[in-house]
């Protein structure tokens, strides 16, 4: 079985390895009729034209600022709506926690024309607000069902215990659920940030100019003359799109690890 389990995941990295190579070959080297794993000669041309390469650091900045608000604003809403559903009664509870998970199960395709029209009524298209919107659209249902899973493990005697102190509902939130939850809350807020982060299709459509588009449209569309592409470059830059992914992802992995394994209570 480990041996099984080695063999896929090597499968699995093979072409994040080899675009981490690529990234570091000469031009020439790149198209060299047999493929070798190592460069010949480690270079940082690639990195070094791609940063100096025109809106480059344009794309880094509006993938990080859209990344960033879509992460924040969904994370607060699906604190709020999680902590509702876990904790109080209402009419209609089941089938609003149903929904949040139905509509997760439609292609979010679906939304880009209704959306675009909405974004163009309201003079939004080539901004940032029109993309944050989007992408918490579409990470805010199923974030705040994980973050009721969460909410879930903890005791309600503690919350009752704090009241009789004195404490107010938001206190209790904010004071005691919140530092509990902390390892599901990063994992909802890992969640929301990758999913914008590495979206494309509404990125390409709400964004009108060079300096409005994401990362991810921007290495898509870098194309030379008589489409000839920079193999190079575009491995470089790719590699330069996975550096915040994993840096966040090494630094909170231990509360990742938590995270998973608290949200996995049976109701």
């Amino acid at each position: 079985m480990t041996l099984f389990v080695l063999i896929v995941t090597l499968i699995l990295i093979l072409p994040f390895l080899w675009m981490i190579s690529t990234s570091f070959k000469q031009p020439d080297e790149v198209f060299s009729s047999i493929p070798k794993w190592l460069p010949r000669d480690f270079s940082f041309i690639n990195y070094l034209s791609i940063w100096r390469r025109r809106y480059f650091t344009d794309y880094f900045l509006n993938s990080l600022i859209v990344s960033g608000f879509t992460m924040g604003i969904a994370l607060i809403v699906a604190m709020f709506t999680g902590y509702g559903i876990s904790r109080f009664s209402f009419r209609g509870k089941t089938f609003f926690s149903a929904m949040l998970i139905v509509v997760q199960m439609f292609p979010s395709m679906l939304l880009l024309i209704p959306l675009y029209m909405i974004m163009n009524s309201l003079g939004l298209l080539d901004t940032h607000l029109s993309m944050v919107i989007a992408y918490t659209t579409f990470a805010m249902p199923f974030c705040s069902w994980m973050i009721k899973g969460y909410f879930d493990t903890i005791p309600v005697s503690l919350e009752e215990s704090a009241r009789m102190d004195g404490c107010s509902r938001l206190g209790i939130l904010f004071k005691i659920v919140m530092p509990l939850a902390a390892p599901g809350i990063v994992t909802v807020a890992m969640f929301a940030f990758v999913l914008s982060w590495q979206e494309y299709l509404y990125a390409m459509t709400f964004a009108r100019t060079e300096g409005m588009r994401t990362l991810t449209v921007g290495i898509a569309l870098m194309q030379g003359q008589h489409g000839s592409v920079d193999w190079g470059q575009i491995m470089a830059g790719s590699v330069i799109a996975c550096l915040p992914g994993l840096i966040l992802f090494t630094y909170l992995e231990k509360y990742l690890v938590q995270g998973f394994t608290m949200g996995a209570v049976k109701e």
